[in-house]
């Protein structure tokens, strides 16, 4: 009888590894999902910065064409960097969302 008892405690062990791993698992899944959710969104607002920003760099070319030669060169250049400036600030911040991300799956995966 006591190997009954011995067979017992060892499937009620097992249950419970596996009823662990199913639990870290979902962990797991649901940190990818949430991943996934935050690139996604950091990956449209960068798309859409950048889309924003390319639009007022032409119009601010088409303004300074209208001036004349030796001052719309000193605009556009400014214009143009800035409006460069801003995409990249964006997309670096995408980044930084995408590395947060990451972390995050981490810190819920590796506790």
């Amino acid at each position: 009888e006591g190997g009954g008892d011995i067979l017992e405690a060892n499937t009620g062990i097992l249950k419970d590894l596996a009823n662990r791993e199913a639990a870290l698992t979902q962990k797991v899944e649901a940190a990818k999902a949430e991943a996934q959710r935050i690139v996604a969104e950091a990956e449209v607002k960068a798309k859409d910065a950048f889309v924003k920003a390319q639009s007022d760099a032409s119009g601010l070319e088409a303004e300074f064409r209208s001036r004349r030669d030796s001052e719309t060169k000193g605009i556009l250049e400014s214009g143009l960097s800035a409006a460069r400036a801003a995409a990249e600030a964006v997309h670096a911040g995408a980044q930084g969302k995408i590395a947060a991300a990451v972390k995050s799956i981490v810190a819920k995966v590796l506790p």
